[in-house]
């Protein structure tokens, strides 16, 4: 299966120079409904859940992959107004990635035994129907096992983070040699290429005239 990275051109060329994605902490992330997606009007079940919240905060991280890479939006809001780039990774297909569920009405009160030992999927996974466009796939990390530097945690690239395709965006001023040098022996054969608009519909396509990508 393959999803993909948004990112800008700096920290895009960065992550393909270190071999390694960052890992985004759950209290950081831009949805302040993440892992609370849950109906909260009772006070004492509300202070529960987002005490769940913290400590699942200082033990896991998450890669945020999408399965698509030509929705506009996903340039504009995670690629810097397609300044960036989207980087493509081969991943199993064995349920390491999963898949978040949209939906349009909170869910019910959780229940104790959710939070303790039953099945955390609709906590873990849940978020408001108008992220949909993100069509977003999640792998969870144990922050322990990444690489760490500061306050900042990485995932290594490896066989469940392939490296596969690298697609730059249309306003990008990354060049050919620029990314090839970045890239080195070692991924000379991953696929690369430059976007553009569409012509025909509100989409992000593979731009064939690879002469005015210099």
């Amino acid at each position: 299966m393959r999803l993909f990275h948004f990112t800008s051109q700096e920290y895009g060329l960065l992550a393909l120079e270190k071999r390694r994605l960052k890992i985004a902490r759950i209290n950081e992330l831009n949805d302040p409904f993440e892992f609370l997606g849950r109906n909260l009007r009772d006070r004492c079940v509300r202070a529960k859940l987002k005490d769940w919240k913290r400590q699942r905060d200082e033990e896991l991280g998450i890669l945020c992959l999408s399965g698509k890479w030509s929705n506009p939006l996903l340039w504009g809001h995670y690629a810097d107004k397609h300044h960036g780039m989207a980087i493509g990774f081969d991943v199993p297909e064995c349920g390491t990635y999963r898949q978040v569920k949209y939906c349009r009405k909170r869910l019910p009160v959780p229940s104790d035994s959710e939070l303790e030992e039953g099945d955390l999927d609709d906590l873990l996974l849940t978020k408001f129907n108008a992220w949909r466009y993100e069509s977003e796939y999640r792998r969870f990390c144990h922050l322990a096992d990444g690489i760490r530097e500061s306050d900042l945690y990485f995932e290594p690239f490896s066989n469940m983070l392939k490296l596969a395709q690298v697609i730059v965006g249309e306003r990008s001023t990354i060049s050919r040699r620029t990314l090839d040098e970045v890239l080195g022996p070692e991924y000379a054969h991953v696929e690369k290429f430059k976007a553009r608009p569409a012509f025909g519909d509100f989409s992000v396509v593979r731009n064939r005239n690879d002469r005015l990508w210099t």
